[in-house]
């Protein structure tokens, strides 16, 4: 029914919805389907930052002049800074390089979620152009797309994703620090659902848009005490349109899910 009054015609989801007892339900459609996450990846990076500072005794806003803007503001640049900072590699010619060593490097993220059952297939990889090491990708970072292939994050994965951080997986400093960056208000250029969710709603979210993408992942608690989880990839930005178009073509899919989903017994 959503689709039906829209411009664009992929949608897939995961939806994760807390339970009064803590157990998490889940509902699905298309979940299991790789899309292109746009910015969506700079979630992955950003757990990725907080682990990297661990292991360097750091606290876990070690990178925040950086992680902030990712965050805050997607901006490509400062992902750049984190990738190379956690992979401890830059971008450089292939000629004399080592570049399987160093492509073991710069899969730091993929590796950390790989240990902790998150990755599932999914490639996070490639910074987010035009960023810190060019317009587009070239030299070690052009061969590192065309041989292990452009980002990828189906909607399980971006939802277990979320869930793994909120509930402490990465640690509880880490969650803290993290959902404070993501937090942001629910009518905001870098939401596409935020204006489907009731006033009062803390929402934390990464946006993805880019080509034909429109993506979000969203962990939200609302005024009713519900906490839920929402991954959602379309295909609803229109590649041959402006660079700056309205991104909230979610907002209505959120606003229905709320309608339809009760609360859930407390004994489950």
């Amino acid at each position: 029914r959503f689709l039906a009054g829209q411009h664009f015609d992929r949608l897939d989801m995961t939806v994760l919805l807390a339970t009064p007892a803590g157990r998490w339900l889940r509902g699905s459609v298309g979940g299991d389907r790789p899309w292109y996450p746009a910015s969506c990846v700079k979630l992955g990076f950003a757990i990725a930052a907080t682990h990297w500072c661990a292991s360097h005794s750091g606290a876990p806003d070690c990178l925040d002049a950086s992680v902030r803007p990712m965050l805050q503001d997607s901006d490509n640049v400062a992902t750049g800074v984190v990738v190379d900072a956690i992979s401890g590699v830059t971008n450089g010619p292939v000629e004399g390089a080592d570049f399987d060593a160093w492509l073991a490097r710069r899969l730091y993220t993929e590796d950390l979620l790989q240990s902790h059952g998150l990755l599932g297939g999914q490639r996070l990889l490639n910074k987010t152009y035009p960023t810190n090491s060019g317009e587009m990708p070239q030299e070690l970072e052009g061969l590192a797309l065309e041989r292990h292939g452009r980002n990828s994050m189906t909607a399980d994965g971006s939802a277990l994703l979320m869930l793994a951080l909120v509930t402490g997986e990465f640690g509880a400093d880490a969650a803290d620090y993290l959902r404070a960056r993501l937090r942001r208000p629910r009518i905001s250029p870098n939401s596409a659902m935020g204006g489907g969710f009731p006033e009062g709603t803390v929402f934390e979210s990464k946006i993805g848009f880019a080509y034909d993408t429109l993506a979000e992942i969203v962990h939200a608690e609302l005024p009713d005490g519900r906490r839920i989880i929402i991954a959602a990839y379309s295909n609803g930005r229109d590649p041959e349109g402006p660079e700056e178009q309205d991104p909230t073509a979610l907002a209505a899919l959120a606003a229905s899910l709320l309608e339809r989903l009760g609360v859930p017994h407390a004994d489950r």
